[in-house]
């Protein structure tokens, strides 16, 4: 028998309903699954989310009339306790123009977005363009002088990893000042997708910092072609995007539906509300946004009443590394033993067919007793494995029992993520109403058993 065979499973939850025999088991995930089916406002609220408030950048008042949207909508679903938690953004970050074109060769205009939080040009700025390929910090110091002035397309840069260095922030602060030094005109990051898409990236503590650009793959192509056969080219850009004079509060959402017998514990709901703007934002993250706020209505609406309190989390700044969430873990340091499991969703609007247990042996077998009423719906895995990348990371590296589904890709990474096409046309209301039951059986089960145990912390707060 394997150790995950042998580890005890979940205690059979109990249906509590106000003035209510207790129900069959079995009973809540069933009424959740044909609540959500039946009754879902699913698509109504990412439909207003997308086409009536839009991007929603950290910083931006585009997020702040997001937040009260969604926080109407959480006190119309009967949550408690609705509230915003703030925290230091800086300085806000805009977009502005964004041009380039080629003076030589076929003279295209070049198809460029500007990397979010950072400075831009402050003018049209004409230069040469070369190449830069290397992987290290020593190369990469051997090449700048040949760099300086240029409109530099980025095919690979140095990392800590390439070197086997284990400080991080040491060896980018490194990096940085040498970048710093060679007075590159203008960086060009080719997309990670092809068909023309963009792509986006940035924050406070990203590596570029000022005069950078996403430009299309086709369009990094062709320069490099040029190259190639012995062609210069020259390159006339202008970038007007920057930052706004004073600091800001950024603000996560919070609102709870408490519990019965340990209102103190909760199991947090989540999802960012945040999104690039080049698109609206549908799948990333508004399917994640919408999904939360209809576990929580499904179980007002069901009148279930869980053991433990479901506490929904709409983090901020995630796209600038989980700034939000990191802002919820520090803020909540006191309180963070109180927190039963996490769960995320941040992939888009596929289906969900299960939950890895984050290779921790004490969470498999309550995560697969919490997901088994959700066989019905076709989510049935529980591998041994890691999914990082969105809020729940925040959590897991304090030893919190914190999950993202495994969702079909559809085309979330080769399209819709951080590029101009993520729009509300891109999700399937069927595979998004499934992910929403499998949410919400989840949570409940989750909920209704015993406790999950912490693990040791993986990285200071």
């Amino acid at each position: 028998m394997s150790l995950h065979a042998a580890l005890p499973f979940c205690l059979a939850s109990t249906l509590l309903v106000a003035q209510a025999p207790a129900q069959p088991e079995g009973a809540a995930p069933a009424r959740l699954i044909q609540e959500i089916g039946t009754r879902s406002e699913l698509m109504a609220n990412l439909e207003a989310l997308c086409d009536d408030i839009g991007p929603r950048l950290t910083g931006s008042p585009s997020l702040r009339k997001a937040q009260a949207w969604a926080m109407a909508k959480l006190r119309a679903y009967g949550a408690t306790n609705v509230h915003e938690e703030t925290y230091d953004l800086g300085r806000p970050w805009h977009r502005g123009v964004a041009q380039a074109r080629l003076l030589n060769a076929n003279g295209l205009s070049l198809d460029v977005a500007q990397v979010g939080w950072t400075e831009g040009t402050k003018g049209v700025l004409r230069a040469d363009v070369a190449l830069l390929n290397v992987k290290t910090l020593a190369e990469f110091r051997a090449q700048a002088p040949r760099l300086a002035g240029k409109v530099v397309l980025v095919l690979s840069r140095p990392r800590a990893a390439n070197e086997g260095r284990e400080d991080v922030k040491a060896y980018e602060a490194e990096l940085a000042k040498a970048w710093r030094e060679a007075r590159i005109a203008l960086a060009l990051l080719p997309s990670r997708k092809d068909y023309g898409l963009q792509d986006m990236a940035g924050g406070p503590s990203f590596f570029y910092q000022a005069r950078a650009a996403f430009i299309t793959r086709e369009h990094a192509n062709l320069l490099q072609r040029l190259v190639a056969r012995g062609l210069t080219p020259r390159v006339e850009a202008e970038l007007g995007g920057g930052f706004g004079h004073t600091r800001v509060q950024a603000s996560n959402v919070v609102a709870d539906l408490p519990g019965t017998d340990h209102p103190e514990e909760v199991v947090i709901l989540g999802a960012h509300q945040d999104s690039w703007d080049l698109g609206s934002g549908a799948t990333d993250n508004g399917t994640g946004t919408v999904v939360a706020l209809e576990v929580l209505r499904a179980l007002h609406a069901a009148n279930l009443r869980p053991r433990r309190t479901l506490r929904v989390v709409l983090f901020s700044g995630e796209e600038q590394d989980l700034l939000g969430s990191r802002a919820y873990v520090a803020r909540h340091a006191a309180d963070l033993s109180k927190i039963q499991a996490v769960l995320i969703e941040d992939s888009g609007s596929g289906r969900i067919s299960g939950f890895p247990d984050m290779k921790v042996e004490a969470w498999y077998a309550p995560l697969v007793a919490a997901l088994a009423p959700a066989k019905s719906l076709g989510a049935t895995e529980v591998p041994y494995g890691i999914i990082g990348g969105s809020d729940q990371t925040a959590f897991f590296e304090r030893g919190i029992p914190a999950f993202a589904p495994i969702q079909d890709p559809l085309d979330y990474a080769s399209h819709t993520q951080h590029s101009q096409v993520d729009a509300f046309d891109h999700v399937v209301k069927e595979d998004l109403v499934q992910g929403a039951q499998v949410m919400a059986v989840t949570a409940w089960g989750l909920l209704q058993c015993e406790r999950l145990p912490h693990q040791a912390p993986k990285a200071e707060p």
